[in-house]
């Protein structure tokens, strides 16, 4: 038989005393999982509803009269609150969702509805009715198939402090069970509890066994723990240790969830049961469900439970009670935004959209009496007001193809790696270069964020130790978490840094004959080498074959030292001296900051890293850290993001756009409250940008120069870029002459970090390198900026060789009818 619930009726009771189930939304009657239920489907199909509408009328269950209780009592009034479901978050169409509420049963405890032994009038009753209290903790552990935990109030253990010890006669023998019961010794356990009365931390409840509990198979074999110890050990089941916890917390007349996640069968016979089980009840809860993890975690991020009293207040302290609209004598209007077994948002666009995400709580004000026991009902609320949707900027299409390609390249390195690196790692971004919206944004490895919406024991053991491990780091997004040096990339911002100062013209040159030495002292010298043998350069050619040579020169300044005089280097070969003319590292820094390196760039995700921007003022620097620097190596740190931000401002003409995830927000009636407006941080052709300048000679003396570009360079540096997808350029094997239409400007970068771990093909120590690629199109009307970086952990990972290739099946995707496919 089936029992059909009237699940929207009861949803809309659930204000009345917050215990019962509520709807499924688009739900359809399923049939019983337990033959029990069977057996009182007739009866409660036929009795439930009319028995839920007098338990509104009669919320007290006990065994006195209210008329009673208004006499011998103090009366006060309480609130009781109800969560209100969390927002949606869809995609940028706002018909997909990325983030959804499966709705859920959670099973509550009400302290103030348990049997309670205080009412015993003597012995014998009082251990009728603590007996009957257990019961309800041990039945409900064994219909939901709870853990059972070792606890104790280390206090209680030990006793009053004395000269000679602890005055508990038992403390002993509890020692030498805990030995028993934990395989830790008892002189361990005795070292940790007088620890804790040292450090007077020893008033609360410790679970023992915290990590893995014991089934409720087990049970029989430990119950002895609750008669053979007068005080301060228990043997309890999770329902009775959260009812422990919470006496801290929560009033007896809050309902405490328990059990978070109960199916819906179990739920409507739990709720049939309610008679057997005196206090516990079930109510409707939402659990929040992530589209595919691949591709979505690092971006939506997850919820989560205050960590401490702390935390809860600083969240009610930054956030005002709200006052209902319609009815300012709304009982809601009283309560605080959170509770403390509220979820929160923890990370990602969760986190960031909290206070849209959250919703607006409903309330019942409620009288109560010096006991606890509530008396009567004063006013309730409006229904809970879901939060608002969230939609975001995300082609979930493109991300799909973004995370494809990225993963395909990088198992490709990693296949042709000699020792490859343990984890898939790499990221791509792709945004709009006009808006600054993020399209695209993928990271691997990646973390399945919807284990955190189940409690930790129904994680299996292989989860939590990918959790756990701290080099896969799975939830730190490689696209805007991770710190990386950008290789060649960089050398975008040296050459219009270089350009702009008028250290090189379009005309200016130089010689790459694969290195040249540098003086270090007056009798020795470095080796600077170039990843080629170029001959003559211009800035284009520079930009095109990603010449190390002539960045050399157009960063380190003409400077005098007292060890070898003027900034000079030699040719292979050569004793004739070639001074250095270049920029220096200050002027390179002023640039850098005016591209927005070492600060964020505004994405709502806040943990994203800011970046470094290395020179003088950060350590003791030399011309060979400036060298290492104009070629985006060395101390300088960036993320893909902020690659792509710059890649962007060349694009667009110079405007550097603060990238956005969230395109709109919307109310639950679906109304916009907040669209996307494109941010720009700052034009770097109009907008100037004060830096200060450090004199190395002297610390005390500043130079504060104002850096701004004129649109010119913009143009020779995005000239230079579209001569990489060329013919002679570094990323010609996959671009050029395959892409029909469409034109793509872009630069490559190989990054080296690490140890050496090997020998090039020149025979000289090599590390391991990352794979960079970063481009726009179309060249004429630029519309997006895609930027990729793979990690094989290996020597020849090379950015035209992986990166470039997944690119080019990213722009392929995105611009079909302009790519001629043969």
């Amino acid at each position: 038989m089936v029992l059909k619930l009237d699940e929207d009726k009861l949803a809309r009771e659930q204000i009345g005393d917050g215990s019962t189930v509520a709807p499924e939304r688009g739900g359809g009657v399923r049939t019983l999982s337990r033959l029990n239920f069977l057996r009182v489907g007739v009866v409660g199909g036929m009795t439930l509803l009319g028995w839920r509408l007098w338990d509104m009328q009669k919320p007290l269950q006990e065994s006195f009269s209210t008329e009673t209780v208004k006499k011998t009592t103090t009366i006060d009034t309480r609130l009781i609150t109800y969560t209100a479901p969390r927002g949606l978050v869809y995609d940028r169409t706002g018909k997909t969702k990325l983030i959804s509420n499966k709705v859920t049963y959670a099973v509550t405890i009400t302290a103030n509805y348990l049997p309670d032994p205080s009412t015993g009038k003597n012995d014998n009753e009082i251990k009728e009715i603590r007996k009957q209290r257990q019961e309800v903790y041990d039945n409900l552990a064994r219909f939901l198939g709870m853990r059972y935990y070792i606890g104790l109030i280390p206090e209680q253990v030990n006793g009053v402090r004395k000269a000679n010890g602890f005055t508990n006669p038992e403390r002993n023998s509890i020692l030498n069970e805990l030995e028993t019961l934990t395989s830790t010794a008892a002189r361990d356990w005795d070292k940790r509890l007088t620890k804790l009365a040292d450090d007077d931390a020893d008033k609360q409840l410790l679970v023992v066994n915290d990590k893995e509990g014991y089934s409720t198979e087990l049970f029989d074999r430990y119950a002895y723990l609750r008669t053979k110890f007068k005080t301060g050990i228990f043997f309890l089941s999770e329902g009775e240790r959260k009812m422990l916890e919470a006496k801290f917390y929560t009033p007896e007349y809050q309902p405490v969830v328990v059990w978070p996640d109960l199916p819906r069968e179990d739920a409507m016979l739990l709720e049939e049961k309610r008679l057997e089980f005196p206090g516990v009840g079930v109510q409707m809860s939402y659990q929040r469900q992530y589209a595919d993890p691949r591709l979505y975690a690092h971006i939506l991020g997850y919820t989560g439970s205050f960590r401490n009293q702390e935390q809860l207040d600083k969240f009610n302290k930054e956030v005002a009670p709200e006052i209902n609209p319609n009815n300012p004598q709304d009982p809601s209007s009283k309560i605080k935004p959170y509770a403390i077994d509220d979820k929160i948002g923890l990370t990602g666009i969760e986190g960031a959209m909290e206070k849209f995400l959250r919703g607006r709580k409903a309330a019942k004000e409620v009288s109560v009496s010096s006991t606890g026991h509530i008396l009567d009902v004063l006013g309730v609320s409006d229904a809970p007001l879901p939060g608002y949707s969230v939609v975001l900027s995300l082609d979930t299409a493109l991300q799909e193809q973004v995370a494809k390609s990225l993963e395909k390249w990088i198992d490709e390195a990693l296949r042709n790696s000699r020792k490859p690196k343990q984890v898939k790692e790499g990221a791509a971004v792709v945004s709009d270069v006009n808006t600054g919206e993020v399209l695209a944004m993928v990271a691997f490895p990646y973390y399945n964020n919807n284990l955190y919406t189940l409690p930790l024991n129904k994680w299996k053991p292989e989860e939590i130790k990918e959790m756990e491990d701290e080099v896969k780091a799975v939830q730190v997004s490689r696209a805007i978490d991770a710190r990386y040096a950008p290789g060649s990339t960089f050398k975008l911002i040296t050459a219009a840094a270089a350009l702009n100062e008028k250290k090189i013209t379009p005309y200016t040159t130089f010689v790459c004959d694969k290195f040249i030495s540098v003086p270090t002292t007056s009798n020795t010298e470095q080796k600077f080498r170039c990843w080629g043998k170029h001959g003559t350069m211009d800035i284009r050619s520079a930009i095109e074959q990603s010449c190390d040579i002539y960045f050399y020169n157009a960063a380190v300044p003409d400077e005098t030292s007292e060890f070898y005089g003027r900034s000079r280097y030699y040719q292979p070969n050569s004793k004739i001296p070639a001074y250095f003319q270049g920029l220096g590292i200050n002027l390179l820094n002023g640039y850098m900051k005016l591209f927005g390196m070492g600060e964020k760039t505004g994405l709502e995700i806040e943990s994203e890293y800011k970046g470094t921007l290395p020179g003088p003022h950060t350590k003791l620097w030399s011309i060979g850290e400036t060298m290492t620097t104009a070629i985006g190596q060395g101390d300088v740190e960036m993320t893909p993001l902020q690659i792509n931000m710059i890649t962007a401002a060349f694009a667009n003409g110079g405007k550097l756009l603060r990238p956005k995830l969230v395109r709109q927000i919307k109310d639950p009636d679906g109304k916009e409250i907040e669209g996307l407006q494109p941010k720009v941080i700052r034009d770097v052709t109009k907008d100037k940008v004060p830096w200060t300048i450090v004199n190395p000679d002297d610390n005390t003396k500043t130079i504060t120069t104002d850096f701004v570009l004129t649109p010119g360079v913009l143009q020779l540096v995005r000239e230079g870029m579209l001569q990489v997808t060329g013919p002679q350029g570094t990323a010609n094997r996959e671009m050029s002459g395959k892409m029909g239409r469409l034109k793509v400007a872009g630069k490559t970068g190989t990054a080296e970090y690490g140890e050496v771990i090997g020998k090039d093909k020149d025979n000289n120590d090599a590390r391991a390198t990352r794979a960079w690629f970063t481009a726009f199109a179309p060249y004429d009307n630029p519309e997006i900026a895609v930027t990729v970086m793979i990690d094989s952990g290996d020597i020849g990972n090379e950015g035209s060789t992986y990166a470039v290739p997944a690119v080019k099946e990213i722009l392929e995707y995105k611009f079909p009818t302009l790519v001629n496919k043969k």
